[in-house]
């Protein structure tokens, strides 16, 4: 008789038949197949119903999910950002296709602005399976490539930055396309958003 896995972390890949989790798997595996367009499609819309019927007449916040590749800078500087500036209308979380410690940088220039990122959770995608979200967004070229076309009920946008962690340079000159990233995360985000929210 084939045991039931033991861990109640463990869901299913998104795109394949495996079973992961941080707990049981401590370096990223490769998918074995991604979904094909049509089922694709076929997720969205059926996350999608889910997600009207879910809506009340009492207007609840927004969500937005910002994904990077390893959910340890981009990502979750974006969702800190948004929560910090419009919270009041939209609960933004951060997820990547594996988890990785937070940047030292990030945290510092993030402290600069009175944002502990250490309150931003770092998940995968995984953990965020079957929820409904408004917006989600990829931040990188890597996470535009590998993460789904559809996903939470809608079609992902695309803002591609390029990562700071790969500036070569003093301690300053790193710092600085730190604070570079998060100004510009901070401004395009916030009027994208701003856009979106905006009563019709």
């Amino acid at each position: 008789m084939k045991k039931k896995h033991p861990c109640p972390d463990c869901r299913r890949c998104l795109w394949c038949t495996d079973t992961r989790c941080s707990v049981c798997l401590r370096e990223p595996k490769s998918c074995q197949r991604k979904l094909s367009q049509a089922e694709q499609i076929a997720l969205y819309e059926s996350i999608n119903r889910a997600h009207q019927q879910q809506k009340t007449e009492v207007r609840m916040k927004k969500r937005a999910l910002f994904l990077c590749t390893d959910n340890s800078c981009l990502s979750p500087m974006a969702a800190a950002l948004v929560n910090f500036d419009l919270g009041d209308s939209l609960e933004a979380v951060a997820a990547g296709m594996t988890t990785q410690n937070l940047d030292g940088h990030a945290r510092k220039v993030m402290a600069e602005l009175g944002i502990d990122l250490d309150s931003q959770e770092s998940n995968c995608l995984s953990h965020y399976e079957r929820e409904p979200f408004d917006y989600v967004i990829t931040l990188s070229t890597g996470a535009e490539e590998n993460f789904p076309l559809y996903f939470g009920g809608v079609k992902r946008h695309t803002m591609n930055y390029t990562d700071p962690r790969r500036t070569e340079g003093s301690q300053e000159q790193i710092e600085t396309e730190f604070r570079k990233t998060r100004d510009a995360l901070r401004q395009q985000l916030g009027d994208f958003f701003r856009q979106q929210l905006a009563p019709q």
